[in-house]
């Protein structure tokens, strides 16, 4: 097992939902509101140099669903109520890193 390769997989699972919750933060996404992927997917690309695969977007969708932060919708994906309140705790600095940690 390449345990360099999972590491560097987990990092950028992470590093996509964090900037997820960035952009529902940077529109002013309001809990139970969906943030439309033609919203999402432009973020994602200004954010971050490392190409978004589907593979870690949809894996980035599970990570940000198991922790109860946002839930699939067919024109996006719906801010929860667990979710608004950690994106609330995003902070200006945060938002200014094109990493997650």
């Amino acid at each position: 097992m390449d345990l360099d390769n999972l590491s560097s997989n987990s990092e950028n699972i992470e590093n996509t939902g964090f900037l997820i919750l960035k952009a529902f933060k940077s529109n002013g996404t309001q809990a139970d509101e969906v943030l439309g992927w033609e919203e999402i997917y432009p973020f994602l690309h200004k954010e971050d140099e490392h190409n978004h695969y589907m593979d870690v977007q949809k894996r980035a969708e599970e990570h940000l669903r198991n922790q109860g932060y946002a839930t699939p919708d067919p024109a996006g994906l719906r801010l929860t109520e667990v979710g608004y309140k950690a994106v609330q705790e995003l902070d200006d600095q945060d938002l200014s890193q094109s990493n997650a940690r």
